[in-house]
């Protein structure tokens, strides 16, 4: 495809698979921990949850940044830090079996990727400006890919390796690293300057903006974020308790992703010919059932009532990302930045309460409130204006997709 010769492009996008494999394999190396170190559900909520909140607090500044020095250092090396400091929390927790000390490194480790997201998205929606939206859509799909690999990958690895396996891995995921400095070197700020531009006037900015609508659309994400991110980080740690292997629970998570991929490329054409807001809200509606379900299955069942979940609650990313880019002018990556940050950081908030929550109702429970969310999220859905003629907005298109 044209797009890979273009070597910014095919360095984000097989960056983002790469760092998205390190990202989901955190709930399940925590799950798998959790049983040598004797962490309780409110630990492993709070190590996801932090987790996902400094994956999502820097995001904006980070996408500022980028717009204005470039990303010939900030690509390779938000991928070489996630990695790196993912090892240094492994090795900590081996040599201290101190969950304290585990979680410095380990929640240094999401920086890496709170600086990657926003440069990633920017390049692949310039790498063709006649083909915004396939580059885009790639760029999503790999990144999703990566997060359905990495759990299965890292249940197998800990099944039958061991720790020392997830340093292997890093070892494999090297090159990755070193194509992406080679290929982002001419990245600089030159690439920036119509967005910084933009950013320069913020008076058009605040005209633009439409704040009952991002205020509806907010709390929609953060609803959604619960049944999406929440149920993700505990995933591997329900079935775990259900007497599941690593493998296993690590499968039923790159499972429940991979259906969540698949499922918004499909969505997003959907959205395209009908109105966004019905997309939406009955993917919503419709993903909220199996959710429900799924705690109460420990047979293979429960990979079914995965996948149904992924793919409906997850259809919708792309469309949101649409739809928040539109309502968000300025510059591409700080303009990403703040719309990833708030879905990362809502899916933060989450699996801290639901962590919080479940010392007293059970985990179980807490993944069923998902449904509630996501019923709720679909009824705000039908009140986001309509958007039929919106899919010929250019500059909604070029931001289509991005990683959860």
């Amino acid at each position: 495809m044209q797009l890979f010769r273009k070597p910014a492009f095919s360095a984000v996008t097989f960056g983002h698979f790469t760092i998205d494999v390190f990202n989901s394999s955190t709930a399940v190396l925590v799950a798998y921990l959790s049983v040598p170190m004797e962490l309780t559900a409110f630990q492993v909520g709070l190590a996801g949850g932090l987790y996902q909140f400094f994956a999502a607090v820097g995001q904006p500044l980070f996408g500022w940044l980028d717009d204005k020095i470039g990303s010939r250092w900030l690509g390779p090396g938000s991928v070489a830090w996630t990695i790196s400091f993912i090892v240094t929390a492994l090795l900590v927790a081996q040599w201290t079996n101190s969950f304290l000390l585990f979680l410095i490194p380990f929640t240094l480790a999401s920086v890496g990727s709170s600086a990657f997201h926003p440069l990633g998205t920017k390049h692949a929606a310039e790498a063709s400006t006649e083909r915004a939206a396939t580059g885009t859509s790639l760029f999503f799909l790999f990144g999703q890919t990566g997060l359905a690999t990495g759990p299965v990958l890292t249940g197998l690895i800990l099944n039958f390796v061991g720790v020392r396996g997830i340093f292997g891995l890093a070892v494999i995921a090297a090159p990755v690293v070193l194509m992406m400095a080679l290929s982002l070197r001419q990245a600089m700020p030159l690439l920036a300057e119509t967005v910084s531009a933009k950013l320069a006037q913020p008076h058009l900015t605040q005209q633009a903006v439409q704040w009952s609508a991002i205020t509806l659309l907010a709390a929609l994400i953060a609803m959604r974020s619960w049944s999406t991110i929440g149920t993700a980080t505990f995933l591997p740690k329900l079935f775990q308790e259900m007497g599941w292997s690593a493998a296993s629970y690590g499968s039923i998570t790159s499972a429940f992703w991979m259906a969540s991929a698949l499922a918004g490329v499909v969505a997003g054409n959907l959205a395209d010919r009908l109105d966004r807001r019905q997309v939406v809200s009955i993917t919503l509606l419709l993903g909220a059932v199996p959710l429900y379900f799924l705690p109460l299955n420990d047979g293979w069942f429960a990979f079914v009532l995965a996948i149904a979940t992924g793919a409906l609650l997850g259809a919708s990313h792309s469309i949101l990302m649409v739809v928040s880019q539109s309502l968000l002018p300025g510059g591409k990556s700080f303009a990403s930045g703040v719309v990833l940050g708030y879905i990362f950081g809502t899916g933060a908030v989450a699996a801290l309460l639901m962590g919080y929550w479940a010392e007293n109702w059970g985990l179980g429970v807490m993944v069923q409130l998902g449904a509630l969310w996501g019923v709720l999220a679909a009824l705000l859905a039908f009140l986001l204006p309509t958007t039929k003629k919106a899919s010929a907005a250019p500059v909604a298109v070029s931001v289509s997709a991005a990683s959860e």
